[in-house]
C-alpha cells in the first residue's frame, strides 16, 4: 500500500478531528496548524511556504495526495508573483484581511486544489507529465472553513499537501499546466431559478490535452459545467459537469483536446429559494465574493500538459 495509509484520523483519545499525512520521501510537504472554527464563522488562511532545496535544477513532481479537516470549503495552493497587498515569507500566516482579496492573487497560477474535507485527494499524474517546482519558490496555501448555516466544520481547520519527486528518468518531463479561472459577473436573487452565468477562458496558444479538472461554487449552484471551446471561443464537447456544491468531484484521468488557440467555457447554474437571504443589504442578492454565507463563487480549476504560459483569467 501507499504511505497514504499512513493518513489518520486523530480524536480516539478526545480533541479534535486532525489529518495526519506522513511526508514523502522525495519531495516536500505544505502542512497548516490546526485553528479553530468557531460557530457561526468563517475562517480563512493564508499560507506562506518556499520549496526546500537550493541550487537551480528543478523539482519534478509526479505524485500529489492532499488531506483536509471534514468541514473545509476549499483548499488551494497557488505559485506567489505580483504583490499587491499580500505577502509573506516562509512560515508567515495571514488570517482573514488581505487573505480574502482575491484581487491579491489575480495572476497567481495554481499548483493544486481540494474540496473533498474529511477525505483525500490521492493524484499520479500520468507518465511523461510533472509539475515543476524550483527550490526556493514561494508558494501560498490558501483553506477556508465555514462553520455556519451551509456548512459545519465538526472539529478544527488543517490542511496537508504532499508533493513527491517524480522518479528519475531519462527523458525531461512534460509540465503540468493550469488555469484557474473564475467569473466575477454573477449576480442571484431570491426566486431565481436556472440562471446561468458563462465565461471562456483562452490560454492554448498551442494544441494542448487536458487532464483534470474541478469546479466551485457556493451553496446557491445547482449545475457547474466545462467545454472545450475552440479559437472562435465556441463550446465543443462537455468534459465535466457538478451538481453538488459541496462536493464537487476532482475529474482525473480525463484526456481532452482543446485545439491551437482554445480554451475552455465553463458555465454555473443558479438558484435561490424566494424567502431566502444571501446579502440582507443588497435586496438579500448574492454576488461574487468569497464569503459563503452570503455570496456566490464561479471558479473553473483545470490542469492539462504540456503548459504554455501561466494562465489565469480574473
Amino acid at each position: 500500500m501507499k504511505r497514504l495509509a499512513l493518513l489518520l484520523l486523530m480524536g480516539a483519545c478526545g480533541g479534535a478531528h486532525d489529518v495526519q499525512l506522513a511526508p514523502p520521501k522525495e519531495g516536500f510537504q505544505l502542512a497548516t496548524d490546526a485553528f479553530a472554527v468557531p460557530l457561526g464563522q468563517e475562517v480563512q488562511r493564508c499560507y506562506f511556504f518556499r520549496v526546500p532545496g537550493s541550487g537551480t535544477d528543478p523539482l519534478w513532481v509526479s505524485h500529489i495526495v492532499a488531506a483536509v479537516n471534514a468541514g473545509s470549503h476549499h483548499m488551494n495552493v497557488f505559485r506567489v508573483r505580483s504583490i499587491v497587498a499580500l505577502d509573506g515569507e516562509d512560515g508567515t500566516v495571514v488570517d482573514g484581511g488581505e487573505c480574502w482579496k482575491s484581487g491579491n492573487w489575480a495572476d497567481w497560477p495554481l499548483v493544486m486544489n481540494s474540496q473533498e474535507g474529511g477525505q483525500i485527494v490521492d493524484w499520479t499524474l500520468p507518465d511523461g507529465v510533472a509539475h515543476r517546482f524550483t527550490p526556493g519558490e514561494k508558494l501560498m496555501l490558501q483553506s477556508h472553513f465555514v462553520n455556519a448555516a451551509t456548512q459545519k466544520t465538526p472539529g478544527r481547520g488543517k490542511a496537508i499537501v504532499n508533493f513527491e519527486r517524480a522518479a528519475a528518468g531519462a527523458a525531461t518531463p512534460m509540465e503540468l499546466g493550469t488555469v484557474f479561472a473564475t467569473d466575477q459577473n454573477i449576480r442571484i436573487c431570491p426566486g431565481d431559478q436556472g440562471v446561468a452565468f458563462a465565461q471562456t477562458c483562452r490560454f492554448a496558444r498551442q494544441p494542448v490535452t487536458v487532464l483534470a479538472a474541478n469546479g466551485h461554487f457556493h451553496s446557491r449552484g445547482v449545475k457547474f459545467e466545462m467545454f472545450a471551446s475552440d479559437a472562435q471561443n465556441q463550446a465543443g464537447a462537455q468534459f465535466y459537469v457538478s451538481n453538488a456544491w459541496n462536493d464537487p468531484p476532482f475529474l482525473r484521468g480525463l484526456a481532452v483536446p482543446i485545439a491551437q488557440g482554445g480554451g475552455v467555457f465553463f458555465r454555473c447554474t443558479y438558484s435561490m429559494a424566494a424567502g431566502a437571504c444571501a446579502d440582507p443589504n443588497d435586496h438579500c442578492c448574492a454576488t461574487f465574493g468569497p464569503h459563503v454565507e452570503t455570496q456566490e463563487h464561479c471558479n473553473a480549476f483545470v490542469y492539462y500538459y504540456p503548459k504554455l504560459d501561466d494562465a489565469t483569467c480574473f
